[in-house]
C-alpha cells in the first residue's frame, strides 16, 4: 500500500512544483513593479525637492542683496570696498544658481511649467539687482535709485510672491501624495499577493483532490480492466482445454487408426476426419497466439541462427502441402545474405510459413517464390527484406487496406471455399511489429499477391552449431524398453486409452493415476524413472502434485506436463512449478517418445545399439522381385551391404565439402538402393528431401540434419543385413 501512495504523490509531485513555481515567479514579478514603481516616483520626488531646494535658495539669496540695496537707497552713502565685495559675491551666486538650475532641468529633463516661470521671474529680477549692484558701484545713485524704485522691479516683485507661494505649497502636497501612492500600492500588492497566494493554495488543493480522484478512477479501471483480461484468459484456457482434449483422443487414434489395415475408402475417411481435425486445432492455435499477443505475452527472443535454416525449414514442412497441389515452392536465400544474424528465428518461421502456406492455400496452378535479399545494411545491424509471391487469386484492391486486421478475408465467398478464419495475416503483423519490422501487400485480383516483409538483424560472428539428430529414428516397430517405468496422472479416459496404447507400442513399462494425490502417493511407494503429468485434474492438479513432489517428496524425477491449456505463460508456469518441460496436447506421437527418451534415464544409450534383429529391415518387396529364388535374395542384400557403407561415406564427404551436386546424385542412387530392403518407408522422404534441397544453396544445415537419420538407419540395416547373409 505504501508504494501506491508514494507513486500517487510522484505522479501529483511535477504539477505541484510547476503550479508552485508559477505562485513565486508571479509573486517575485509584483514586488519587482512595486519596486520599480517605487523607485521611480521616489526619483521623482527626489528631483522636485531638488528643484524646490534650488529655488528657494535663488530666492533667499536675492532677498538678501535686496536689503541690501533697500538700505543702500535708504542711506545714500557710499558703499565701502567690504559691503560692495560681498553684494557682489551674492550677485555672483544667485548667478551660478540659476545656470545650475537650468543645467538640473537639461540633466533630468524636468519640465514642469510653472518651476520655469518661477526660474524666468528670478532671472529677470537678478538682471535688474546686477543692475543697480553696476550703476551704484559707479556713485550713480539715482541711476540705481530708479532701478530699484522702478515699476518692472516691483512688478517682478509682486509677480514671484503670488507663483511661488503656491509652489511651495503644491509642491509640499504632492509629496505626500506621492508618499500616500506608494503606501498605497505597496498595501495593494500585499493584499493582491495573499489573494493569489490563497488562491494558488486552494487551486493546488483542487489540483491535487482532482488527481488522487482521477488517480483512483484510474485504479478503479484499471483493476477493471485486469479482471476483465483475467476472466478473458481463463475463459479462453478452459476452452482451449475442453477443445483439446477430446482432439487430442480424435487426432491420436485417426493416426493410430491409419497404420491398421483398411481399405480405401476407410482410409478416405480417416484422412477426412485427421484433416478436419488439425485444420480446428489451427484454429485454437490461431486464438492463442493472438491472446498472448493481445496480453504482452509475446517475447521476442534474440540469438544466433542461420536464415538458410530457417528457410529450409519452411521449405521442409510445406512442400508436401505444395505438391498435393501440384505447385512449385521455391525459396531462395542471396549469397550476400550474412552467415548468422541474430534475432528470433522462431517467430521469423512462424511469420514465413503463415505467409506461405496463405500462397499455396490460395493458388491453384503455378507456385510460390520466396526470396531473402540484404535491403540496407548500418554497422553491425542489416535489414533482410523476405519476399512471397504467388501466381494465386490475387486481392481486390478494396480490400486490401483490410487484410491484416483480425477475421478479414478478401470475400465472403473465400472463407466458404479456402476456410480459415482470418487471423493468420492478423498474427503475421503483429509479430512483425514487434520485432520493429515492416509489411507491405501488393496484389492485383487475378494475378497473384507479392508480400515485402522487411525484418532488421544483427549481425553477428557467434557460431551456430550445426543441428544433427541426437533424437533416435522414430520407429514404434523397434522400440523395446521394458526397463524404463512410467507414471502416467491423466484423468480424461479418452486420453488415458491413447496413452496406454502409444507405451505399450514402445514397450515401455507405465503406471496409470487419475489425479495429483494418487500421482504423489504413487511416488511415496516407488520409483519411476520418468512421469507425464496433466495440469488439469480434479482433487489436486498438476502443479500443485509437482510440487508437493520436489518439495515433500525431494524427489528430482523428470516430469512432463501433458496439458491441454496453451495460454500465454503456460509453459513458465510449468517450469516455475517444478517441470521439467511441456507438451501441449493434441500431443504428437513423435513428440513424445522424443521427450521421454530425452528425460527418462538409460532410454537413449539403450536405442543407440543394434536394432533388434529383422525391425529394420523389411524383406516384402525383395522377396515378391526373387519370387523364391534364394541364391537371387542373397546376392541382392550382398550388394546392398556392400554399396550401401560406400555410398553413405561417400554422401558423408560431399557433405563436408559442400558438393551440392554429389549430394543429388547420391541421394537419388540410394533412394532405389534401399527400397529393396524396405527402407524407404524411414527414410525414403528424407532421400527425396535432400535430392531437393541439393538444388539450391545455403540448405546444408537442413541437409545434415536429414543425414543423421538416413545413416542410422542405413547402417542399422547393414548390421541385419550380415546377420541374414550370414545365417
Amino acid at each position: 500500500m505504501k508504494a501506491k501512495v508514494n507513486f500517487s504523490f510522484t505522479q501529483l509531485g511535477l504539477p505541484l512544483f510547476i503550479l508552485g513555481l508559477s505562485v513565486v515567479i508571479f509573486l517575485k514579478v509584483m514586488e519587482n513593479r512595486n519596486v520599480n514603481q517605487l523607485v521611480t516616483k521616489n526619483t521623482g520626488l527626489i528631483i522636485e525637492w531638488e528643484m524646490q531646494n534650488r529655488l528657494l535658495q535663488v530666492e533667499k539669496d536675492q532677498a538678501a542683496i535686496e536689503t541690501a540695496m533697500l538700505a543702500m537707497s535708504k542711506d545714500g552713502k557710499t558703499w565701502d570696498s567690504e559691503k560692495q565685495l560681498a553684494v557682489i559675491k551674492q550677485k555672483e551666486k544667485v548667478a551660478a544658481e540659476l545656470e545650475s538650475i537650468h543645467s538640473f532641468q537639461d540633466d533630468h529633463d524636468f519640465d514642469i511649467p510653472a518651476y520655469d516661470q518661477l526660474a524666468k521671474l528670478f532671472e529677470e529680477k537678478a538682471s535688474l539687482q546686477a543692475s543697480f549692484i553696476e550703476e551704484y558701484g559707479r556713485n550713480n545713485k539715482a541711476e540705481a535709485s530708479r532701478i530699484f524704485n522702478s515699476y518692472r522691479y516691483q512688478e517682478l516683485n509682486n509677480h514671484i510672491e503670488p507663483v511661488s507661494t503656491p509652489l511651495l505649497h503644491t509642491s509640499s502636497l504632492s509629496s505626500a501624495q506621492i508618499v500616500d501612492s506608494i503606501v498605497a500600492d505597496g498595501n495593494r500588492t500585499s493584499n493582491s499577493s495573499g489573494v493569489f497566494a490563497i488562491g494558488s493554495i486552494i487551486g493546488i488543493l483542487l489540483i491535487c483532490v482532482y488527481l488522487i480522484i482521477k488517480k483512483k478512477q484510474s485504479h478503479h479501471s484499471e483493476k477493471k480492466v485486469k479482471a476483465a483480461a483475467s476472466v478473458k484468459e481463463n475463459f479462453l484456457a478452459n476452452m482451449s482445454h475442453e477443445i483439446r482434449t477430446p482432439l487430442n483422443a480424435i487426432l491420436g487414434f485417426t493416426n493410430i487408426l491409419q497404420k491398421t489395415k483398411l481399405d480405401p475408402q476407410q482410409h478416405q475417411h480417416i484422412q477426412i476426419i485427421q484433416s478436419s481435425g488439425k485444420n480446428l486445432l489451427s484454429i485454437v492455435n490461431d486464438i492463442l497466439d493472438l491472446s498472448k499477443i493481445e496480453a504482452g505475452m509475446m517475447r521476442i527472443e534474440e540469438a544466433p541462427f542461420r536464415v538458410a535454416d530457417v528457410m529450409a525449414t519452411v521449405q521442409l514442412m510445406l512442400s508436401p502441402k505444395a505438391e498435393e497441389k501440384n505447385l512449385q515452392l521455391i525459396l531462395r536465400v542471396d549469397e550476400e545474405i550474412p552467415e548468422t544474424v541474430c534475432g528470433d528465428a522462431v517467430r521469423l518461421t512462424q511469420v514465413l510459413v503463415n505467409l506461405v502456406s496463405n500462397s499455396i492455400k490460395f493458388t491453384e496452378e503455378g507456385g510460390v517464390y520466396v526470396r531473402v535479399t540484404p535491403y540496407k545494411k548500418s554497422g553491425d545491424y542489416i535489414t533482410l527484406e523476405f519476399v512471397v509471391r504467388d501466381t494465386g487469386i490475387g486481392i481486390p484492391k478494396d480490400k486490401q487496406r483490410f487484410i491484416f486486421e483480425r477475421f478479414e478475408q478478401a470475400e465472403a465467398e473465400t472463407t466458404r471455399r479456402f476456410g480459415g478464419t482470418g487471423l493468420g495475416l492478423s498474427i503475421v503483423k503483429h509479430l512483425i511489429d514487434l520485432q520493429k519490422g515492416t509489411i507491405t501487400l501488393n496484389s492485383e485480383e487475378g494475378n497473384g499477391t507479392s508480400i515485402l516483409v522487411e525484418l532488421p538483424y544483427r549481425i553477428t560472428n557467434e557460431t551456430v552449431p550445426v543441428i544433427k539428430q541426437t533424437t533416435p529414428t522414430y520407429n514404434p516397430s523397434i522400440m523395446n524398453h521394458n526397463t524404463c517405468k512410467i507414471l502416467v496422472a491423466e484423468d480424461n479416459i479418452m486420453n488415458q486409452h491413447l496413452i496406454k496404447h502409444l507405451l505399450k507400442n514402445w514397450g515401455f513399462e507405465f503406471d496409470l493415476v487419475f489425479n495429483g494425490i494418487q500421482a504423489v502417493e504413487a511416488l511415496r511407494k516407488q520409483n519411476y524413472d520418468l512421469v507425464l503429468m496433466d495440469i488439469q485434474m480434479p482433487e489436486m492438479d498438476g502443479h500443485s502434485a509437482t510440487k508437493v513432489i520436489r518439495n515433500e517428496l525431494k524427489s528430482d524425477v523428470p516430469i512432463i506436463a501433458m496439458t491441454a491449456h496453451a495460454m500465454a505463460g503456460e509453459r513458465e508456469k510449468c517450469i516455475n512449478s517444478g517441470m521439467n518441460n511441456y507438451i501441449s496436447k493434441p500431443i504428437q506421437e513423435e513428440a513424445l517418445y522424443n521427450f521421454i527418451m530425452e528425460y527418462a534415464p538409460n532410454t537413449s544409450e539403450k536405442q543407440a545399439g543394434p536394432a533388434p534383429k529383422g525391425k529394420v529391415i523389411d524383406l516384402k518387396y525383395i522377396e515378391s522381385f526373387s519370387e523364391g529364388n534364394q541364391e537371387l535374395k542373397d546376392q541382392m542384400i550382398r550388394e546392398f551391404v556392400k554399396r550401401v557403407p560406400d555410398s553413405i561415406a561417400t554422401l558423408e564427404k560431399a557433405i563436408d565439402e559442400k558438393n551440392y551436386t554429389s549430394i543429388y546424385r547420391i541421394a537419388h542412387d540410394l533412394k532405389t538402393t534401399v527400397h529393396f530392403l524396405g527402407l524407404t518407408v524411414l527414410i525414403g522422404h528424407l532421400l527425396q528431401k535432400m535430392e531437393e534441397l541439393a538444388t539450391q544453396d545455403g540448405t546444408l544445415p537442413s541437409i545434415n540434419l536429414m543425414f543423421g537419420n538416413v545413416k542410422d538407419v542405413c547402417m542399422r540395416a547393414v548390421k541385419e543385413a550380415n546377420t541374414l547373409v550370414a545365417a
